[in-house]
């Protein structure tokens, strides 16, 4: 390596530098050092390429040496992972299904360990058994009719919502209530007397809500009927005007 001795005065101290690195003569330290100059550093680096230029032709006149056999067997010690002792395995278990000794004492101990396990699901501490879920039950189909008239016309479409607890109402046809007249929907039940589900718009689509109680139970096969009545409708509970439209609700 050059020393402070060899260096002329002319010599600058990045001169020197740049050529130690060009020779290979700097230490590993010192050689990291001067490799990360040379990439943020380009008039340093252009020191170094200047001085590997001159120095090129020492390549052709200088014979190369093999390294001793010691610089090898330090590179491989660095670079080598010390070895790891293996860990003895643990010693092989007898099999459950092979432990005589397990098979005489469960044989000797059954009835002990039956009483201790209805003890502990007994015992006022221990966490109850949950019942099994129920399974999941479907929800109730829609129920919908074509209200007609006596002509067989249809007058509207209604359909019936149980888990929104609403009758959609789809008129096909104009409203035939007065301007002092009210439509209102009935359900009849087999041989039950009308029930009013409320008075109801005609003249366009809507959504008609129902009282639970009012509608509870309706099944496939209930009659629906519109009358005309007074303004606030029926002044009895059961229809007082005309019937202009009825129709049968079924399942969809």
């Amino acid at each position: 390596m050059t020393g402070p001795d060899d260096l002329t005065p002319e010599m600058a101290a990045d001169d020197a530098l740049a050529m130690d690195y060009a020779l290979g003569a700097l230490g590993r330290a010192a050689r990291q050092e001067t490799a990360l100059r040379l990439a943020r550093d380009p008039a340093f680096r252009a020191r170094v390429e200047a001085w590997a230029e001159t120095l090129a032709p020492l390549d052709e006149e200088t014979a190369p040496v093999l390294p001793p056999a010691s610089v090898w067997a330090g590179v491989l010690a660095e670079i080598t992972p010390a070895p790891v002792a293996a860990t003895p395995a643990p010693p092989a278990r007898p099999s459950l299904w092979r432990s005589l000794a397990l098979w005489r004492g469960l044989a000797l101990g059954g009835p002990v360990l039956a009483a201790l396990a209805v003890a502990i699901v007994t015992a006022p501490g221990a966490a109850p058994q949950l019942p099994a879920a129920p399974p999941a039950e479907a929800p109730p189909a829609l129920l919908a009719a074509s209200l007609a008239g006596a002509d067989g016309k249809p007058l509207l479409a209604a359909t019936w919502d149980p888990l929104r607890g609403t009758v959609v109402l789809t008129p096909v046809a104009d409203d035939q209530a007065e301007a002092d007249r009210v439509t209102e929907l009935w359900v009849i039940e087999g041989d039950s007397a009308p029930r009013s589900l409320g008075v109801i718009q005609t003249a366009a689509p809507n959504a008609h809500a129902i009282s639970s109680q009012v509608i509870s139970g309706l099944q496939p096969g209930a009659l629906l009927a519109i009358s005309i009545e007074p303004i606030g409708g029926s002044p009895t509970g059961l229809p007082t005007g005309p019937v202009i439209a009825t129709g049968k609700l079924t399942s969809i």
